[in-house]
């Protein structure tokens, strides 16, 4: 897994580091956010999870983490379509406290999942709202916000006649960050590769199995 953690552009790196195997912390990184890179180079992988390092837009904070993730998994209703569900998050930090935030942190994320046929119907935004939502752990309260979008795609020539629908989910909220504890990144990450997971099926019991059975 690539080293997950990118930092503004003119940062020089220490000359030298105690663990040599690994990318020295920057100059002038504050404390708070090198112990958030620690967080999530120490976090556990979800298995069958794939991970990659991304680059945080400079606009979007002082200083951010982020983190690609990818699942694939067997088609059960299509012999020529594999089921894949996708996405990141980015955790932003900023120098100063931002009100709009309610804090110096934030977590963005993105999801691009599959949708069964069956699920394919008006209550399909905020079947996967509510469930992304019990995936998100400690939120301040009232901070978490985005959309939900149900997306269609036909195949044609080569590829057959067929459609398929998907998901697209963004979504940004405010970690609570508990005073004895402190911020752990790494379990925003480890949550997120978690709720991706669970969108595929094959993984687990359907969606529509676990809301109205």
């Amino acid at each position: 897994m690539a080293e997950i953690f990118s930092f503004p552009e003119g940062i020089a790196p220490r000359a030298q580091d105690s663990q040599a195997h690994l990318p020295p912390r920057p100059q002038g990184v504050p404390d708070e956010v090198w112990r958030a890179v620690e967080s999530v180079r120490a976090m556990r992988t979800v298995p069958g999870v794939h991970y990659r390092e991304i680059p945080v837009p400079s606009t979007l904070a002082d200083y951010g983490i982020g983190v690609a993730l990818g699942i694939e998994a067997s088609d059960a209703y299509s012999h020529r379509h594999r089921q894949q569900a996708n996405g990141w998050i980015m955790l932003l930090y900023g120098r100063r406290f931002y009100e709009e935030w309610n804090s110096r942190w934030r977590c963005v994320c993105f999801a691009q999942l599959p949708l069964e046929s069956s699920e394919n119907d008006g209550l399909a935004p905020s079947m996967y709202w509510e469930d992304m939502c019990e995936y998100l752990g400690d939120v301040v309260p009232d901070s978490v916000g985005g959309t939900v979008s149900i997306t269609q795609n036909t195949a044609f020539g080569s590829q057959g006649a067929d459609t398929f629908a998907g998901c697209e989910i963004r979504v940004s909220y405010t970690p609570a960050i508990p005073p004895a504890c402190g911020f752990d990144p790494g379990a925003c990450v480890e949550t997120w590769a978690e709720f991706l997971k669970s969108t595929v099926h094959g993984e687990g019991e359907s969606r529509v199995e676990r809301n109205y059975a």
